[in-house]
């Protein structure tokens, strides 16, 4: 029980919810645009998600393997920095994991394969040297606004569609949207998560925006970024005009579904907007919990796609 609580730990667990969250929400979405039941492919949402968490657990496994002194200042009850876990149990399940994501994602098809190999490859150069994309702040958060955005989003979705339906693919207006919405959402991961490591980053020349700039001025840069993929889903929500785009036939043709889902992008505009102005930038406690809160809205972001459908 006790390894188990460590594995958990080691794993990140707001970093695996996400991941189950997208993984799920896509395949819904990408069965409900092909008009097929969950059932006949239940089998294939299985291997992907072992596929996905494996790789999941290797990137952030691997950056606590590279990041024990910063851990040790920045977050001290992780298991490497806390001492609960060795270096060398680390490497071996993040190997282990590594294995299983690469056998799993090869064996469904090709295509996954490169998909799973691809975000295996950009988390590596995130944390390992001498390339350790994490120590400057504009290709840290490409790297994951990449793997979040564009290769979860549009990639799963792809082998969703692929596994279950073959080609072509059906690419409608809204899993465009919601790859623009979360793409926005992974930069603000990469810059919020770095607020409460200021002390650590800055002692170890990690470069990131909040040591560049400041923690206030990097809280008010990702309020923005956030806030403007929220406002472009609003105006998205009740004039699709606007960007010269008709709504899919299901579901954003029904307008109780088109306003439910304005309203609800409105509320939670409000929600992060109240939260990250009167946040105070030098508790470290009240940073952490915004930090948690930024992945709930996360997390809701993808509920609230899953409700149109």
């Amino acid at each position: 029980m006790k390894n188990l609580k460590i594995l958990w730990k080691f794993s990140r667990p707001h970093t695996i919810i996400g991941t189950i969250v997208s993984v799920t929400t896509l395949f819904i979405i990408s069965n409900q645009i092909q008009g097929t039941g969950y059932l006949q492919n239940w089998v294939v949402l299985v291997v992907t998600l072992v596929s996905c968490l494996g790789c999941n657990l290797y990137i952030t496994g691997l950056n606590q393997i590279y990041d024990v002194e910063l851990d040790k200042i920045n977050k001290p009850n992780l298991p490497i920095a806390s001492g609960e876990l060795s270096t060398a149990s680390a490497k071996k399940i993040a190997v282990s994991s590594l294995s299983i994501a690469l056998f799993f994602s090869y064996l469904q098809n090709f295509y996954f394969g490169g998909l799973i190999t691809g975000i295996a490859i950009i988390g590596s150069l995130y944390s390992i040297p001498p390339i350790r994309l994490k120590k400057y702040h504009f290709w840290a958060a490409t790297a994951i606004a990449i793997v979040r955005g564009p290769m979860v989003n549009l990639g799963i979705y792809f082998h969703f569609y692929i596994t279950t339906h073959g080609l072509p693919i059906t690419l409608n207006s809204e899993i465009i949207l919601l790859t623009f919405i979360i793409t926005a959402f992974s930069v603000g991961i990469a810059w919020f998560k770095d607020i409460p490591d200021y002390e650590g980053d800055k002692l170890y020349n990690i470069n990131t925006l909040t040591v560049k700039l400041s923690k206030k001025k990097t809280l008010y840069l990702g309020l923005i970024m956030v806030s403007t993929a929220y406002l472009i889903s609003i105006i998205y929500a009740f004039y699709p005009e606007f960007f010269g785009l008709n709504f899919s036939p299901n579901p954003m043709n029904i307008p109780s579904k088109k306003i439910a889902f304005g309203i609800f992008q409105i509320i939670c505009l409000g929600i992060i907007c109240i939260s990250g102005l009167t946040l105070n930038t030098e508790n470290q406690t009240s940073v952490k919990r915004f930090y948690m809160l930024y992945w709930v809205m996360f997390f809701l972001e993808y509920l609230g796609f899953v409700l149109l459908y």
